[in-house]
């Protein structure tokens, strides 16, 4: 059962990978046409390529807590913590790019948006907070307990 469990994690890492190089070639392609295109779509490129290369970041960050798995390391909340971190600032990015760009000054999209953007933000401050505490339980937790030392 041990080596069908690892088998599928090793699949799954081994598409995430491919998948973050197929990502990756696309951010290329990308940065190629923010430098080819005039001034007027530039804003346009820039924010499909930082689309692209947030959803890189996302996709290397599960694949190697992927492959830390193979190894028999424990999984940690941290990874998952970061990955969801990344997609909520990429959301946040998509938001304001497209507030940008929008034409129609409507004030329902704006309001939307500006609702949406105030629940990202409380989600970015708990992921922000939980990878803190995170950190502080683990530093604690390494540390010699004064009591019960010998």
């Amino acid at each position: 059962m041990r080596l069908v469990e690892r088998l599928i994690f090793f699949i799954i890492g081994a598409m995430l990978f491919a998948a973050a190089f197929a990502l990756l070639w696309r951010a290329i392609i990308v940065l190629g046409e923010l430098f080819a295109s005039p001034g007027a779509h530039a804003m346009d490129a820039g924010a499909a390529f930082l689309d692209v290369v947030l959803l890189v970041l996302m996709v290397v960050e599960l694949a190697y807590t992927v492959i830390l798995s193979l190894g028999g390391i424990v999984l940690s909340a941290e990874p998952f913590l970061i990955v969801g971190l990344i997609a909520v600032i990429r959301r946040i990015l998509v938001i304001t790019v497209g507030e940008v760009q929008s034409d129609k000054a409507s004030s329902q999209l704006t309001q939307n948006s500006a609702i949406e953007l105030a629940i990202l933000t409380g989600v970015v401050l708990a992921f922000v907070a939980s990878i803190v505490m995170l950190r502080r339980w683990r530093s604690h937790a390494d540390e010699p307990d004064p009591i019960h030392t010998d």
